[in-house]
């Protein structure tokens, strides 16, 4: 199987893409879809749109998993990147992909038993699960791959459950 997992934003959204077979996951792919340099607000969502969709034609995830917003202190803030998320959920949606949303506290603690760990511990963390020396890019990338390890995680303990 292999999940799509998606940290949005408005200006940088990240993503990653594992495959789980036999309980063992593995490293596809991940980078970050930038909008910073688009003219508009609207704009920036197409873009998102469009490279969200391109991501699942050339990688074809079963699943996304992606994270889900926070309140920020500014409330025009919240809402923008709300937009964003929707449009990045509207993506997996049109291309048939199940999404599914996890809070940025749940993936914390799936990855490292702490739901207030910082960036840096998540990243570590992605780095040692995926068994990579290093993981290039934002930390926009390595929270997408959390959200995807987080999704993983997610079936296989609702697999053990059963």
């Amino acid at each position: 199987m292999v999940i799509l997992g998606i940290d949005p934003g408005l200006n940088t959204s990240g993503y990653g893409v594992i495959r789980y077979e036999k309980s063992r996951i593995q490293f596809i792919s991940a980078g970050t879809i930038s909008t910073a340099k688009a003219k508009n607000f609207s704009e920036k969502l197409e873009i998102l749109y469009k490279t969200c969709c391109e991501i699942i034609d050339d990688y074809h995830p079963d699943v996304c998993a992606i994270e889900e917003t926070f309140s920020n202190v500014n409330p025009r803030t919240s809402l923008k990147l709300g937009h964003a998320r929707g449009v990045l959920m509207l993506a997996g949606q049109m291309k048939e992909c199940p999404i599914y949303e996890y809070p940025a506290t749940v993936v914390k603690k799936s990855l490292t038993g702490v739901g207030s760990a910082s960036k840096e511990q998540v990243k570590y963390m992605v780095q040692k699960m995926l068994k990579l020396q290093q993981l290039a890019g934002t930390l926009d990338v390595s929270d997408a791959l959390a959200v995807a390890i987080t999704h993983y995680n997610q079936m296989r303990y609702k697999m053990l459950k059963i």
